[in-house]
């Protein structure tokens, strides 16, 4: 079962509707006009336009809410949905709608295309290949929109999005890699297997690239001229996500130097892109092509390929409140009340606040009288790197052990708090021990926290 069995479930009955007839071309090849008017093909492309009439939106904004994609996307993430309602440009730049103004902003930029969509031309009637496409750009939208994205165009078979999360660059970076999992996932626990029925899931599948510019990076305004135009960002880095997007593996998500950067993204979630030359896999660090700057120097701009399976353990999902070990954590500082609750991998957490972990845990004997909860700090960054020289231990790495409280009915409950220091995706492991007998009772789960200055754009 897909971990996103809640969030895109709605989508099954209706894919299933569309791949369940005979979609596949003939080996003879495409269809004569004579052959397109039989009974049978009548049928289905009445079927189609039955299924895309009862798709049409009422509404005149982009929003479609009948995937129900949103809600539940918002509900995992803590987050409240907010409806821009409309595409192109940016509603933090509207205003430039004028000729020469101009304005410097950050921006996350997540460019996604499907790859191989001319094959599926060949395979399927042009009524299918819109059906296909539409619900893969629709489903994409929803997402982008869900996660606080913004889309600025839709190119036949691609979308680009922009992410300025209330003007705060880390949270916004951390949108859009959310985001593009998320796509990643509904691709090949969705499409995929329904393409295998036709031999077609080598050919086509969809690729997304990210990254992020800084604030004196990219520029805002309008291109063209009044009544033909389009307020747009111009950077490098806009235009790197775009090549990322061009390099990407095949539902995969390729992350740019500067995002990575910008999060300090550890080793654990992310790839070397490896290609296929002459029989020989050979690594691509940079990316192509390594354009020189000014002085002739080649630029060497890294690529990461996020590594799917690993990231998306780390997210929240629809089963987080029906675990064995209930994790809850809420952001606070040391001895004070809690503010409010913190989601795994949902936002940067500032290190001026920590983070209190609540579990709750269910024993079939509550007699032992050795049970204890093991909370231990997996770091990882830079800071944390250079803070644990210092201290002689790797990455400050340590854990904690804490002798719960019985509830009554084989139930435990056992709090532990953490203070947010290094900038980096940290992990707090959870497990339960039986301490007299060396025995483990409840394996660990892992929590993931994102933590750093949230970068606000004054």
């Amino acid at each position: 079962m897909s971990k996103l069995k809640g969030i895109y479930g709605s989508l099954e009955q209706r894919l299933d509707e569309g791949f369940s007839h005979d979609f596949q071309r003939t080996k003879s090849g495409f269809r004569s006009k004579s052959a397109a008017r039989d009974a049978g093909l009548e049928a289905l492309r009445e079927g189609i336009n039955a299924s895309l009439e009862a798709d049409v939106v009422k509404s005149t904004t982009l929003i479609n809410k009948e995937f129900g994609v949103k809600k539940p996307i918002c509900t995992a993430f803590g987050k409240t949905y907010q409806d821009d309602g409309e595409i192109g440009g940016h509603p933090d730049f509207n205003h430039l709608d004028t000729p020469g103004i101009l304005e410097n902003g950050f921006v996350v930029s997540l460019f996604l295309d499907i790859k191989g969509s001319t094959k599926l031309g060949v395979t399927y009637d042009p009524e299918v290949v819109y059906f296909i496409k539409n619900t893969i750009i629709r489903c994409a939208i929803e997402t982008i929109q869900a996660f606080g994205g913004h889309v600025h165009r839709i190119m036949g078979d691609a979308v680009l999005a922009f992410f300025r999360t209330n003007r705060m660059a880390r949270n916004s970076a951390i949108d859009a890699i959310n985001c593009g999992t998320y796509i990643v996932e509904f691709m090949k626990s969705y499409i995929k297997p329904r393409f295998a029925q036709s031999g077609v899931e080598k050919d086509v599948g969809i690729r997304i690239g990210i990254d992020y510019g800084d604030k004196e990076s990219v520029l805002w305004g309008m291109y063209g001229y009044t009544n033909y135009s389009e307020v747009t960002a111009t950077s490098f880095f806009v235009d790197i996500a775009a090549k990322l997007q061009q390099q990407a593996p095949r539902n995969r998500v390729l992350l740019g130097q500067s995002i990575k950067e910008l999060l300090d993204l550890p080793d654990k979630i992310l790839e070397t892109k490896k290609v296929n030359v002459n029989g020989q896999s050979v690594s691509k660090i940079y990316v192509e092509p390594n354009y020189t700057d000014a002085d002739g120097k080649k630029v060497n701009y890294k690529q990461f390929v996020l590594n799917h399976d690993n990231y998306l353990s780390l997210l929240p999902s629809e089963h987080n409140g029906n675990e064995t070990l209930n994790i809850r954590a809420v952001l606070k500082k040391d001895g004070e009340t809690a503010q409010f609750n913190y989601y795994p991998c949902s936002e940067v957490i500032k290190t001026s606040l920590g983070i209190e972990f609540k579990v709750e845990f269910e024993l079939e004997d509550s007699n032992s009288k050795g049970v204890e909860v093991k909370f231990r700090v997996e770091n990882t960054g830079r800071e944390a790197k250079e803070a644990g020289e210092k201290e002689g231990v790797d990455y400050c790495n340590h854990d904690t052990k804490v002798v719960p409280t019985l509830l009554g009915e084989n139930r435990y409950k056992a709090k532990h708090f953490e203070s947010a220091d290094f900038l980096g995706l940290h992990f707090m492991h959870i497990s339960v021990i039986d301490n007299e007998k060396k025995k483990v009772l409840i394996p660990e789960r892992t929590f993931s926290i994102f933590v750093g200055d949230p970068v606000l754009e004054s």
